[in-house]
């Protein structure tokens, strides 16, 4: 009789982990940059003959929310790391894939790739973003600032500046907070493609 108590307090005590594995909070992912439909075609004259050619990165970002998780401002000398909301991915990854799709958009004769990949690895130009603020709060705002240089691949500077931004969030918690961010980066990347822009062409490294 004990023995079948036993294994009748032992299925109660499974059960209830089972139960609470089932409620445990779900992770949730987000991303700073575009749907692929919002990319230039691969398939277009532009893409396939382009004047010039542009890496972004790399990408600096304090270490405070150089993590997975997302963090927001609790106060004036509190944030919180949320376990739950994470980036897709690195957090200094995300913003260059935003900035690549971003000034790849507005510089459609311009091949633009991260600084990591085989394509960025010789391109003409190089983009350096050091970001020194990326603070959100909950319902309320993010704000972004960063300095962005850009050089040949000889490493002479051809242009560089201060990029500062705030948007706001309204009420829409998590979701809010990673389109706002994504409304300040197309913002980063109208300045940043007007600097290309205006730069002297250098044809691509290599030809």
């Amino acid at each position: 009789m004990n023995s079948m108590n036993s294994l009748a307090s032992l299925a109660i005590v499974v059960a209830a982990l089972c139960a609470g594995c089932g409620s445990a909070p779900k992770e949730r992912f987000y991303t700073l940059a575009p749907a692929s439909g919002a990319l230039p075609s691969a398939a277009s004259p532009a893409a396939t003959q382009p004047r010039t050619s542009v890496a972004i990165g790399p990408v600096r970002v304090p270490d405070a929310v150089d993590r997975p998780q997302m963090v927001v401002r609790e106060g004036p000398n509190r944030v919180e790391i949320l376990e739950q909301q994470r980036w897709a991915g690195s957090l200094r990854s995300e913003i260059a894939r935003a900035l690549v799709a971003g000034v790849g958009e507005r510089l459609p004769d311009v091949q633009v790739s991260a600084g990591d990949s085989q394509a960025g690895r010789s391109a003409a130009y190089r983009v350096a973003i050091d970001v020194e603020r990326f603070d959100a709060t909950l319902n309320d705002s993010v704000s972004v600032q960063a300095l962005w240089t850009v050089r040949r691949d000889s490493g002479a500077q051809v242009a560089s500046g201060r990029y500062s931004a705030s948007e706001p969030t309204g009420p829409g918690e998590y979701d809010a907070i990673a389109a706002a961010y994504a409304r300040t980066l197309a913002g980063m990347s109208d300045v940043i493609a007007d600097a290309v822009r205006t730069a002297p062409i250098a044809p691509q490294a290599g030809k």
